[in-house]
């Protein structure tokens, strides 16, 4: 960034006062957390990892368009459009905005930048039914420990391995649910001129997390524990030169964003055993908290 000093000051300035419904705030007591701003990190090519210090979307360009993945809490909308200015585009140049979750924190901007881009918002059919909803069902492992968030329009459902084509980028959509029934990994390759073109992955949550009343151990829970192993399985299989999660604790992350804050560029984001580390992550935390349940 040529002055990323201004522009983290323009990130930290508050929305507009005006009450708009898509960006309501949400609170919680992540809500300062996730709303620390930080400038786009470059991680390969032509994509960035846009969003906060403590919240990922990715942005990818095209050449055709944008594409964004996730959005973050609904107030903060107008700095991820910020974000995009700054990489030298218009949010109008958003064509697609895909979901890896219905939940408030990953989901929640996705209907004000739906609306001012007039991009297509792009998820799993569980997630689209979702998304119209403004929130999961009962169904949900955190179901009672969720906020509402805004309704989106323009959705669009896509299949498992279904295809997202966009100038020169092909996004593929990877079910892999557990975190929710809907919860969805997108993968594509994104080249440089010089060094060729690389296997990227926007990885779904695959934790294991829940409301307090919940027991994954529970007999009518077993096939949500099966679609966490399913996915385990399949996170696993992924092509993956370069990692980027919705919460960069996930992939351990939180100091390579620092040092990408302090000396833009000086990051090498590459590591081919991020996606299996991660998975096993994923993977440790389901087992312990089956152990705790059954302890109990």
């Amino acid at each position: 960034m040529k002055n990323a000093a201004l522009l983290l000051a323009l990130l930290a300035a508050p929305a507009s006062a005006a009450d708009d419904p898509l960006t309501r705030p949400i609170t919680t007591s992540y809500t300062d957390r996730w709303m620390q701003p930080r400038a786009p990190i470059p991680i390969y090519g032509k994509t960035w990892m846009a969003g906060s210090v403590h919240l990922n979307t990715a942005v990818i360009d095209t050449g055709a368009g944008l594409v964004v993945i996730d959005a973050g809490l609904p107030q903060f909308e107008p700095q991820l459009k910020a974000q995009i200015r700054s990489l030298g585009h218009k949010p109008s140049d958003v064509r697609y905005i895909l979901v890896t979750e219905a939940h408030f924190d990953h989901a929640g901007g996705v209907a004000a930048l739906a609306r001012d881009s007039g991009a297509t918002v792009i998820a799993s059919p569980y997630t689209v039914a979702a998304l119209r909803k403004g929130q999961t069902g009962v169904e949900d492992p955190q179901d009672g420990d969720l906020k509402p968030f805004p309704a989106p329009t323009r959705l669009r459902a896509i299949r498992d391995g279904g295809q997202i084509k966009l100038g020169d980028t092909v996004i593929t959509a990877r079910f892999t649910p557990g975190h929710t029934a809907g919860s969805t990994s997108w993968t594509w390759q994104s080249c440089a001129p010089k060094t060729g073109c690389r296997a990227m992955v926007f990885m779904a949550s695959m934790s294991a997390t829940s409301a307090d009343t919940y027991r994954f151990s529970a007999p009518e829970h077993a096939a949500i524990v099966a679609s966490f192993r399913q996915s385990f399985a399949k996170g696993r299989a992924f092509p993956c030169n370069y990692l980027i999660t919705g919460h960069p604790e996930h992939s351990q992350t939180d100091d390579k964003v620092s040092a990408a804050m302090r000396a833009p560029g000086s990051v090498n984001w590459e590591d081919k055993g991020a996606c299996a580390a991660t998975i096993a992550r994923f993977e440790d935390r389901l087992n312990t908290t089956l152990a705790r349940e059954a302890a109990k």
